[in-house]
């Protein structure tokens, strides 16, 4: 089993990566894992642009170059993925926010379907739950990865009870139990009415748009769901049936229509 860390800290081995160093430990006490570490601070991955061109024409096409395909293609060689990132102003690390951001794409053209991922947030206070949010959405949270796990960790600057010691090592012994079970098993779950009607709407957007999205309508072109699979027929109906009415709504208020907006002067 391989598991990658993808750590957001600009200080690299902070707090954030000795609560990892825990998870990591109680898992090779479970059974034979490969970690590797990828520092944020140090990857060649430069700030997104905000150009659209990876969602629109496809990643391939971006403007930036450095090492953001070769960190995909590490990345589909594991089995699990940590996203580790200190909470910053409610939110993850800037560090974390680009590493989201360049990968974008994958929440419109999910890969990852067969690895887990647990967000690791640490802060000094008691509440993460914008960093965790943020860490949903991470490479293709939206519609991608197969099991999400999440943990909370306060490490505040200044010694802790014995008390606040244990039940912080419960709860990352927790995370890690969940997580590595949750890597053992590869198999891919059976769509959800609601699943379905995600993947029917991104496929349609595809077709309304295709002039404009070109990536998601050769993405989404003859495929019956995001990977082969068995959709019940009721349920195959009930979903149509609900796409059919929200694409009506949709194109009446979105489009696509014949005049661009906001107009560049």
């Amino acid at each position: 089993m391989k598991i990658i860390a993808i750590m957001g800290s600009p200080k690299g081995k902070g707090a954030g990566y000795r609560v990892v160093r825990m998870i990591e430990e109680r898992m090779k006490a479970a059974g034979d894992i490969e970690f590797a570490y990828l520092f944020l601070k140090d990857a060649n991955l430069k700030s997104c642009l905000g150009c659209y061109t990876c969602m629109a024409k496809g990643e391939d096409k971006c403007p930036l170059k450095d090492d953001r395909a070769a960190i995909e293609q590490e990345m589909s060689t594991a089995d699990g993925f940590i996203l580790s990132s200190p909470l910053y102003v409610n939110n993850v690390s800037g560090l974390m926010k680009n590493f989201i951001e360049r990968f974008a794409y994958l929440n419109h053209r999910p890969r990852f379907l067969r690895q887990a991922v647990l967000a690791v947030v640490n802060m000094a206070g008691t509440e993460g739950t914008g960093a965790l949010s943020a860490l949903r959405y991470a490479i293709g949270g939206a519609r991608g990865s197969r099991a999400r796990h999440e943990i909370a960790i306060a490490t505040p600057p200044w010694p802790q009870t014995a008390r606040a010691i244990a039940k912080k090592e419960r709860a990352i012994g927790s995370a890690a139990k969940k997580f590595y079970q949750a890597c053992l098993d590869a198999s891919l779950p059976r769509p959800t009415l609601r699943s379905y009607i995600d993947f029917l709407m991104m496929q349609r957007l595809g077709i309304e748009c295709r002039q404009s999205l070109p990536a998601d309508h050769e993405f989404y072109k003859g495929r019956a769901y995001y990977f082969d699979t068995h959709i019940n027929p009721v349920k195959a109906a009930a979903a149509k049936a609900v796409v059919g009415f929200m694409m009506t709504i949709w194109t009446k208020f979105m489009g696509p229509g014949k005049g661009p907006w906001p107009v560049a002067k």
